[in-house]
């Protein structure tokens, strides 16, 4: 079984709708009340356009569990959303020296919420104690930025530097997210973000 559920979020990942159908299916036909695999085949339904279904799947999990978090918010979005509905940054991932960066994100979450992400997809940066958050545009929790990364830009969006983000790749347990640069204020002083003039020891002062 953990074998078939691992398969089904594997095919989510890669946006494999239609397998994903037939793998959350099965994995049903064993516990027609597994809450997360219900949520998967929604989702999956959702993405191809068949929004009746989605519905009545996302209605089966409300009567499992009416408070569930998942459920309850595709369900309210589902009448607005287009197949494919996750923003997507157009351009390549191109790396300029300075201006981006590749990190992987730490404190991951749910391997539900991993499995609704995609390759490109817009994400954002949130504050979130003392780390930087990374969330999609929807608000769902990705991940975070490691300690130092997390420092630094929040003291550069104190300095009206701004960012631009999104997925570069996933697995069930990891996300790189791509980071650029797309905004600094217009001074001498102010270096590119990821460059080697801009240290720690500037940022604190």
């Amino acid at each position: 079984m953990h074998e078939l559920i691992d398969q089904a979020i594997q095919l989510a990942l890669i946006g494999n709708w239609d397998d994903a159908i037939v793998i959350n299916l099965q994995i049903l036909e064993d516990n027609p009340k597994d809450i997360a695999t219900l949520n998967r085949l929604a989702r999956a339904y959702s993405e191809l356009g068949e929004k009746s279904k989605a519905k009545t799947t996302y209605e089966i999990v409300l009567k499992l569990d009416k408070y569930n978090a998942i459920a309850n918010k595709n369900l309210r979005l589902l009448p607005h959303q287009k197949a494919y509905h996750q923003e997507l940054i157009q351009e390549d991932f191109i790396e300029t020296p300075g201006l981006t960066r590749s990190v992987s994100l730490v404190k991951i979450g749910s391997r539900e919420t991993l499995a609704t992400l995609c390759t490109k997809q817009k994400s954002l940066l949130t504050s979130k104690g003392r780390l930087l958050g990374v969330t999609t545009v929807d608000k769902l929790s990705i991940g975070c930025l490691p300690d130092d990364l997390s420092f630094k830009l929040t003291k550069l969006i104190e300095k009206n530097y701004e960012y631009a983000c999104c997925i570069k790749s996933i697995s069930e347990n990891a996300v790189t997210i791509f980071i650029r640069e797309i905004k600094r204020p217009n001074r001498a002083s102010y270096s590119p973000t990821f460059s080697k003039a801009l240290t720690y020891s500037k940022l604190k002062k």
